[in-house]
This record gives C-alpha cells, structure tokens and sequence, in this order.
C-alpha cells in the first residue's frame, strides 16, 4: 500500500499520544498556573482525536475563557466519552465538550445545562460520514452486509450511532457485518481502514476528510445533525452560567498570523435542549432508551413517520420553531416509532396536532380525534399526490396481471400512498389484493423500495416522491414503475380533540400565511391551504365505493 511509511509514522505518533493521554490522567492534565485555586474551572472534553491535537484544539478557548471571566480553567482530556459523561455528572468538572448522544444522556442524568454548539466550517451542524478505501469495491452502503466495520466510542453520535442508524435505514442491521469494532478515537477509524483492517468506517466529516489525500472515500453521507456541544453542571449557580455562555459567544478563532489557530473550530453559536430532540428519536429508535422530554406547556405535533427521523426532522422542525415564534408557544415534534404507533399516540391524545396521509386523517376523523385545518401543496404535484407499483427491471412482471401470485411488499395497510391507492387501482382491473397477492409490510417506503432492488420483494407499493429519498443508495435504473394510480388529496394539518379553539385559530392562519422560503423548502412543500374535515368527503366516498366490495 502506498501510504504504509505514512501510516507507519502516524502510528508512532498515536502511540506517543497515548502516553500523553496515560501520563495527563495521572496529573489531571497539563500543568495551570491556577490549578489549586478553588474558583477553578474543571473543562473536560472527550478524546474525540489523539489527545496532543484535542489539547491544541481547545487550548486558545481555554485561554480566552480564562480572560473573558477572570477564572482559571483546567483542561482535560478524558479517557473516554463514558468518563466526560461521569465527570460533569457527578461535578468533579464544570463544563464538559459532549457529542450529542453523550449530551443526551448526561441530560438525562443530571440535567446539565447546554450553553453554545461549535461552529466549524462556518456551520452549527455536524454530519457522520461511512468511508471504504479509495481502492475498495464498495460504493454503496447496501454493499456492507458481511464486511467489517469500525466505530468510534459506543456514547458517539457521529462515529456510532448514527452511521448505525444510516446502515438500518438500508436494511442492514450491525449484527450483519463480519465484525463490528469500537475504537473510540475517530483517527483510529480512518486508520483501521486505510491499513485494511475494517473494510468500512463511520466517523464525523470533519475528521474523515483529513484522510482523503492518504487514501480514504466518503461513500455515504448524512444529513445535517446537531454539533459537539459545551455545556454546564447544575452545581454552577445560574448567573455564572450566563457569564460563561457570553464568554464562549465571543470566542473567534485566532488568525493564522497571531497564535495557533483551533484547527477546524471557528466559534460558537447559542444552543437549546430541543436541538438535540432529533439524536433523542435515533438513539430510542436503534436503542430503545428513551430520553425525550416535552413539557407540560409543549405544544406536540405528530408526524407520521413516512420517512427516517432524521429526515422528518430536517424537513419539519424549521415549521416547528416557526410556529413556535410565531404563537409565542412552544412547538415540538413527536416522531411514532410506525404507522400503528401514530395510531396510538392520536387515540392516547398524546398530541395537539397531527400531520398524516389523507386515509388516516379520515379514520382518525370518523371516530372524533381529528379535525383538518390546512392541506399542504407540495412540491411534486401541488394539493394532489399518487402511489406507484414497482417492480425490478429484471422481473417478469410485466402487467398487474402478472401481480398475482407474487410476493409484494406494501408501506403499511394503512398507508394512502403505499397501499390504499394501489389497492384501488387493482380492483378496478379485477385484482383482490388480499386474495390474488402475498402482503407483508415494510413500515417504511425505503424499505419496500431496498427488498424490491434487492429482489426479496417481487413487487412493491410506495409513493411516488419515495424514489428519490434513495437515489443515492441504490441505482433506480434498476427499478421499473410498472403502473401509477389516481391521484389522491394530499396531506392535512389537522387539530386533536385536546387542542384549544384559539390556538388552532393561530396556528391555521401562520400555516396559511407562511411565505419563509427556507421553511416551506425544508418542508417540501410549496403552502398551505385552509382545510376542512368535509373536504374530504368525496375521498371517503371513494374509500368506501371499494370498501364494501
């Protein structure tokens, strides 16, 4: 391999920084000048890289942080993300730099304070990368089943648990890799598989494309997620807090001409508990822990859960904190775990709001839970939208006469878009689905598209907007859309049984004037528009006209 020598030399290097980081536990890091005056400040960070770049990283914010409040600070690089988490838990530090699944849980432990997101890059947001070697087969995630794979630490959200979450969203779980390594640093990662130990990483950007040069390829990344976060124990009293998120808000990196500059650290920006709901929803998803909180004023909107939570909450938590500006309320998402979970949540009145396809809007509706106050236009076909039937390119389904018999895989027999419009379509052309095809239910629209590209589906029923979520996990050349069906009404923003008249007054006319562009372009949607739960009539109309056959 090439870049043996080099790899060579930086082994060395980690393996003195190891030293390093053996010999800084044992003294609690280097020497300060304050170390025994009690108005210290302990600022742990997590030993995200070896430890001699963490320190050069961190030391000019130390230094600022020490002239903005006239308090020492006392650097420390942990041994582990686990002993960050410990040491802000249990007060031995002040203040501690958390990965957000790390954050998450001290939150969840004692509360802690978040106090300013990093900014790198010019952006308050991170994103996990897999990588492979630039002379390695794989070019898609699909491809890593019976491959081996390196993570980081178990508490990371970048080198962890999201590339976790990016390989279940494909269909392949951890336990379908060869082998599966936690090597808690993210050089050791990038390392690991550039030396060809692991076939496969998952890591950070950031740290991934210092290795590009040497040898190393990005094959998936992921959407944008919350930051490394600096936050701060309860035990410090509330205007100290304040002090110090002030001082962290005035840091700029030093120019290139003074001292050092924080490699890949150019500020930071202000930071809320609520940021981080999305890690919440990935780490109850894979995990089963379940940190989320809303609280007793929280205004909850449930979305049904089409898509991957990270993805629901790209397109809708800018609508959230819109509404929540506009309304002076607090509006928070709350992502089901499935179609049916959703079902509950709404009959539980365990939401305000909903936002769900138009056949479980009318379910829901009938028996009284729901109530329909504005339909989206959306991007792809304005107020209207269809489902398709597809099909491998190398099956010999060639007509829906050819379904039956196949195995076909729906979204969900509650689905508008990933089964109740194809149901339709089928019958019209003398095709009883429950009698002519074998059913079985992916949950998720990616998932009925990956068995069908995988061919463990003969057939499948997604929405039509669904391709292009996986357009660049799989090659949809290999997929054929064998028919389209009638288009349907579209999606309405609709008002729970418990949700108060005035409330749902603001928030239909905020949704029906909402012109921001980011907003409505996160959503994928192009407005709103005033609903009514009759408006649906002619729908219900048509639902029934099959029902009954």
């Amino acid at each position: 391999m090439k870049h043996t020598p080099w790899l060579v030399l930086f082994g060395v290097l980690l393996l003195a920084a190891a030293a390093g980081a053996e010999r800084a536990a044992r003294t609690g890091g280097p020497p300060a000048p304050h170390a025994d005056d009690p108005a210290a400040l302990v600022f742990i960070i997590p030993p995200v890289e070896n430890v001699g770049v963490m320190y050069e990283r961190f030391l000019p914010v130390k230094d600022h942080i020490e002239r903005a409040t006239g308090r020492p600070v006392l650097l420390k690089v942990a041994r582990s993300h686990q002993e960050a988490i410990e040491s802000i838990d249990s007060g031995q530090a002040q203040l501690a730099y958390l990965d957000p699944a790390a954050y998450c849980e001290a939150r969840r432990l004692s509360g802690v304070e978040p106090l300013v997101k990093t900014v790198v890059g010019g952006a308050a947001t991170s994103r996990s990368v897999i990588v492979t070697r630039s002379d390695s087969p794989i070019t898609k995630i699909v491809d890593g089943r019976k491959k081996r794979l390196a993570l980081g630490a178990t508490h990371s959200s970048l080198s962890s648990l999201i590339p976790s979450v990016m390989f279940k969203e494909v269909g392949i779980s951890l336990k379908d890799f060869q082998a599966v390594d936690y090597l808690e640093q993210e050089d050791r990662i990038a390392l690991s598989v550039l030396a060809k130990r692991h076939d496969l990483g998952g890591l950070s950007e950031k740290v991934a494309r210092k290795y590009l040069g040497d040898g190393l390829r990005i094959i998936k990344t992921s959407e944008a997620v919350p930051p490394y976060v600096v936050c701060a124990c309860t035990c410090l009293p509330g205007p100290v807090r304040e002090t110090l998120r002030k001082a962290f808000l005035s840091f700029r990196a030093p120019q290139p001409n003074g001292s050092a500059p924080p490699k890949g650290l150019d500020g930071f920006s202000p930071a809320e508990d609520r940021d981080f709901d999305v890690v919440r929803v990935m780490i109850r998803n894979l995990t089963g822990k379940n940190y989320l909180h809303y609280g007793p004023n929280t205004v909850k909107v449930a979305i049904l859960p089409l898509y991957s939570a990270i993805t629901l909450y790209e397109r809708f938590d800018p609508l959230m904190r819109y509404l929540s500006r506009e309304t002076g309320r607090e509006f928070k998402l709350v992502i089901p775990r499935d179609f049916e979970d959703f079902f509950s949540i709404i009959e539980r009145g365990d939401a305000d709001y909903s936002y769900s396809n138009p056949y479980i809007y009318i379910q829901l509706a009938n028996r009284g839970y729901l109530n329909a106050i504005a339909t989206a236009a959306t991007e792809e076909s304005g107020d209207i939208f269809r489902g398709i039937i597809i099909t491998h390119k190398d099956s010999a389904i060639r007509t829906l006469a050819d379904l039956k018999g196949r195995d076909v895989m729906v979204v969900s027999f509650r689905s508008a878009g990933g089964f109740l419009v194809q149901k339709h379509l089928l019958s019209e052309n003398g095709i009883d689905v429950f009698r002519d095809l074998r059913l079985r239910e992916g949950k998720r629209q990616e998932e009925v598209i990956l068995n069908v590209y995988r061919k463990t589906a003969e057939a499948g029923f997604v929405r039509e907007a669904a391709l292009d979520v996986l357009k660049e996990e799989i090659d949809l050349s290999t997929i054929r859309v064998l028919a389209t069906t009638p288009y349907i009404p579209n999606w309405p923003f609709a008002a729970s049984a418990k949700a108060k008249p005035d409330l749902t007054a603001l928030v239909q006319r905020h949704l029906v004037d909402l012109k921001d562009a980011k907003v409505l372009s996160s959503a994928q949607v192009r407005g709103f528009k005033p609903s009514r739960n009759e408006d649906f009539d002619d729908l219900r109309k048509w639902i029934g006209r099959y029902e009954t056959r």
